[in-house]
């Protein structure tokens, strides 16, 4: 069985169909291949922050001393979970390699950019009818400390934020709980950045596989088996039960990216980073404000009928088990705003994590037809529209909204 498109574009998460999505402004006929977007995905469960703030990527210095130093601590917010696998190794090196303040100057603007960018395409799409109900909010996000030391960071982080044109606030305890009066975590002080938004991922993708669908974009539960190609391009896409022919292919698969791109020859240097979260309905969140927790690395999103809290990172390969000890953090901080956090699961999920801390989107070497558009890290859901835009004009052979030298999939 055969079919023809325009764009196979293969993962189903917020950076697949917000590919899919500007793809089918732009008049290309689209089918989107995926296995089990809403239970794989990382879009899922994500945060739902999306965060202009983060403009200091993970590969910042003394991220391996902290990952060592808490190794041994189960309750500890980053894991490291030693590996001889030949990826791992090469990817550890590469992100040691970029742990560097160059490194961190180069990619502040570069994030910034990219953010403020997306969150402005959020802002678009949800203009659109039947993104109404999303929980698309611009009430910016407070990053709050208790101690001596998350002030400092906090504080260091305004300072850069600052310097590169970011709307920020530093607030003393009287000050936060002003502008956020329902807080009952302990806090000294915050850091408020007045640009950040937040969204209900899950609402969001709902909404827009409807848009798509009702569109014209084709949605195939499917897993990808191999691909057929010739002359420097690939010329169909298939799966167990038929060959797709298509004019371009997009790897937008998250963590999965790497294992599809080496089918075309490429290697992809991205890691899964595992997160948690715990999602507690509640008739009417009681937060206003999204909050980060800095001293916990707990994040606290109120979203329509829910709060979601979230944090941990794990490199610990793609190990979908849910140890509720490294939950502990989250599940404390959930209990302080909410009744039957007991009765609530834990949610794991994989985010494809870069060793530079920059996505990679951009064209497969020596195919001229292959993208690839993942290693978003924790920020799949803030960057999901602008890769997705980027993606049509690499298609297009447009001009990009950005330079996109940076995110080139062989850039190391």
């Amino acid at each position: 069985m055969s079919e023809s498109y325009d764009v196979v574009v293969v993962g189903g998460g917020v950076v697949g169909m917000s590919t899919a999505y500007y793809l089918n402004q732009a008049g290309a006929r689209v089918l989107i291949v995926d296995r089990a977007r809403y239970t794989e995905a990382a879009s899922t469960g994500n945060a739902g922050m999306i965060v202009p703030s983060h403009i200091v990527p993970l590969s910042a210095p003394g991220v391996i001393a902290k990952g060592l130093k808490w190794l041994m601590n189960p309750e500890s917010p980053l894991y490291i979970k030693p590996s001889a696998k030949p990826a791992f190794m090469k990817w550890l090196w590469l992100f040691q390699k970029h742990c560097t303040i160059e490194h961190v100057n180069y990619s502040i603007p570069i994030l910034r950019d990219l953010s403020l960018l997306s969150r402005d395409l959020f802002s678009e799409i949800c203009r659109t009818p039947g993104f109404e109900q999303v929980g698309l909010a611009h009430d910016g996000l407070l990053m709050i400390h208790r101690t001596a030391y998350a002030e400092k960071d906090n504080l260091e982080l305004a300072d850069l934020a600052e310097g590169t044109g970011l709307e920020i606030q530093r607030l003393d305890r009287e000050a936060t709980l002003q502008l956020e009066p329902h807080l009952r975590s302990e806090l000294t002080g915050s850091v408020y950045f007045k640009q950040d938004s937040s969204i209900h991922p899950e609402l969001f993708m709902k909404a827009m596989e409807a848009h798509l669908v009702a569109s014209g974009v084709v949605f195939e539960d499917a897993e990808v088996k191999s691909f057929t190609v010739g002359s420097s391009q690939v010329q169909s896409v298939n799966t167990a039960t038929k060959k797709v022919k298509t004019n371009h292919v997009v790897l937008a698969a998250g963590t999965w990216t790497p294992a599809l791109a080496s089918k075309l020859g490429a290697s992809i240097a991205v890691q899964p980073a595992k997160g948690y979260s715990i999602t507690v309905p509640v008739e009417k969140p009681s937060l206003r404000i999204p909050c980060i927790l800095t001293d916990d690395k707990v994040t606290m999103t109120p979203m329509p009928g829910c709060i979601r809290f979230g944090g941990t990172l794990a490199l610990s390969g793609l190990d979908d088990s849910v140890d509720e000890r490294r939950a502990s953090p989250i599940r404390r901080q959930a209990e302080v705003y909410c009744d039957g956090v007991d009765a609530v699961k834990t949610w794991a999920g994989f985010r494809p994590a870069s060793p530079d801390g920059l996505p990679f989107i951009g064209s497969i070497p020596k195919l001229s037809n292959a993208l690839v558009a993942t290693g978003h890290g924790m920020m799949g859901v803030t960057l999901g529209p602008v890769t997705g835009k980027l993606v049509s004009q690499l298609i297009a052979s447009d001009a990009t909204e950005v330079p996109i030298d940076p995110f080139k999939i062989d850039r190391h």
